[in-house]
């Protein structure tokens, strides 16, 4: 028996990184896992095989969950192919997030606040609307950072964004008093997203980053893994968890704690 038996998953920018990582951990538990990135290729396609090889079902659904309008198709399609909606992780993101504060434009502020601020408010929003209509309760987490807790140069536009996030989850706990629905978040330090070298169904994580880089300032001393943050959502999202609303686990080696932020 598995922690998520029978429980629906969507989990958005899944293709790679973190959130593949999040999509196989919760197959590995017995959920039922949609994967949804605004690339479809190979690679999407791969990690919804890898899911449907654990023996649940897994389906990929393309779209871009900066609108309202793209959210809504994703969680349709979602919901059309698994019937309903227990578990929300909005996860996506786009690269290169880092922007010196005079080259930060208008363009770039809207894309990011769009895709990591916006896109998970309206995500969750439908969501909660979908578990309460269901009656089974669920579970909404949201990917933040160490960058909502402290600042690091040229990033400041990002860390707004996750910053946004902690808050917003609060209120939802106490928008969603009474429907058994918990909405945390997750905020990851410095974590490894490459893809693993072997294409085998039970690995999960790519090769970490040179452990070099962190023994001068990290009490763990090394990066993170994809792993190490998908454990943290299956804590969240299993009844292991069910008592933690509101709230946002720092994930980061002791980042934070430290009081030290390096690029």
């Amino acid at each position: 028996m598995g922690l998520l038996d029978g429980k629906k998953a969507l989990i958005t920018g899944a293709r790679k990184g973190i959130g593949r990582g999040i999509a196989l951990t919760l197959a590995n538990e017995g959920a039922d896992v949609g994967i949804n990135d605004i690339v479809d290729d190979e690679v999407s396609q791969r990690a919804a095989e890898l899911v449907s090889n654990r023996g649940v079902k897994g389906t990929f659904h393309v779209g871009d969950v900066s609108t309202v309008v793209g959210i809504n198709s994703v969680i349709d399609s979602f919901i059309a192919e698994h019937g309903r909606i227990d578990i929300l992780i909005n996860n996506a993101i786009f690269p290169d997030q880092a922007r010196p504060l005079f080259d930060t434009d208008e363009v770039f502020w809207d894309r990011m606040m769009d895709l990591s601020l916006k896109g998970y408010f309206f995500g969750s929003q439908r969501a909660a609307k979908e578990m309460i209509d269901q009656g089974t309760g669920g579970s909404i987490v949201c990917l933040a950072s160490v960058h909502a807790y402290t600042a690091i140069k040229d990033w400041t536009a990002y860390g707004t964004a996750k910053a946004g996030l902690r808050r917003m989850v609060k209120g939802f706990a106490i928008d969603l008093k009474g429907h058994n629905i918990n909405a945390n978040c997750i905020a990851p330090g410095a974590i490894s997203n490459v893809l693993p070298d072997s294409d085998a169904d039970d690995v999960i994580d790519g090769a970490p980053h040179d452990a070099s880089r962190f023994t001068a300032h990290l009490p763990a001393a090394k990066g993170g893994l994809p792993s190490d943050i998908a454990n943290a959502v299956l804590y969240l999202t299993s009844e292991l968890g069910q008592y933690v609303n509101g709230e946002t686990i720092l994930v980061d080696g002791g980042m934070v704690a430290t009081k030290t932020m390096q690029d």
